[in-house]
């Protein structure tokens, strides 16, 4: 793999000192580092097009922003904190930080592809891909979301606390809690993942979760009453964009993955 000269700190502000290790082995490792928090966009997105590698210092609510702004530019995630972060992306700890920089200055790493979605609200493309997933519904959870669900020529209206549409790295996550399959991480497909859905006399849904090919798409119609608000949200990500009645969302597998660094 290339040789790491060049490296984009991404880094959550609460890093328990893991930022000040990370730091120094790349100090001692002589890479030219510039550092980023991960609520500077602007500069995340200049940073990525001058780097080798991005290097991502959190926990995986950090590497997810990141990874909104970052196309084939390789990522390696180091937990911040095993004790306190779940960090599923991490590859590497504060406590072999050094020796799997060194690493990188070898090229002595390899890369696994992680599929991330794509979305399109109204024929508009949404601004980043989703490396967990896709979420439509109400914007509070107590309201019932109201949609039309398509996959190819099935369609089925339904109603429901909203639609997660995962990617198998978000198979381990929200989409698994609400009862989807959990897929390996190489995998070329996509889930979705109804959740609650509302069976009643007049609703009897049948199309509540299922596992598609990275060629299919799945497309959502809003039917949420005006006097409630609708929303579309990748990755949890605090920026929610509006779904209101009649519009129309459609989710499929993006053309470029996410290079995740491993060793």
């Amino acid at each position: 793999m290339k040789k790491v000269k060049k490296a984009l700190v991404v880094y959550y502000a609460r890093n328990y000192g893991a930022l000040d290790v990370v730091k120094k082995a790349l100090d001692k490792n002589k890479i030219a580092a510039s550092y980023v928090k991960r609520e500077n966009e602007a500069a995340i997105k200049r940073g990525v097009r001058k780097t080798d590698a991005v290097i991502v210092v959190g926990g995986d609510g950090t590497l997810l922003r990141a990874s909104h702004f970052i196309e084939t530019t390789p990522v390696l995630h180091i937990s911040s904190s095993t004790d306190k972060n779940e960090a599923f992306f991490a590859r590497a700890t504060r406590k072999d930080a050094y020796r799997k920089i060194r690493l990188l200055t070898k090229g002595k790493y390899k890369i696994i592809r992680l599929l991330r979605l794509e979305a399109t609200l109204n024929g508009k493309k949404l601004p980043f891909k989703a490396l967990n997933e896709v979420y439509a519904g109400s914007q509070e959870a107590y309201h019932v979301s109201r949609y039309a669900l398509m996959i190819g020529r099935k369609k089925e209206e339904q109603k429901s606390s909203g639609v997660l549409i995962a990617t198998p790295a978000g198979s381990h996550a929200w989409a698994k809690s609400a009862g989807g399959a959990t897929l390996p991480l190489t995998a070329k497909k996509i889930e979705y993942v109804v959740r609650e859905p509302y069976v009643g006399r007049l609703t009897k849904p049948k199309m509540t979760k299922g596992v598609l090919g990275s060629s299919q798409s799945i497309t959502l119609i809003s039917k949420i009453w005006e006097s409630h608000e609708g929303v579309v949200v990748i990755d949890s990500y605090k920026k929610e964009f509006e779904f209101k009645n009649g519009d129309k969302l459609v989710v499929r597998a993006a053309k470029q993955p996410l290079n995740l660094i491993y060793f």
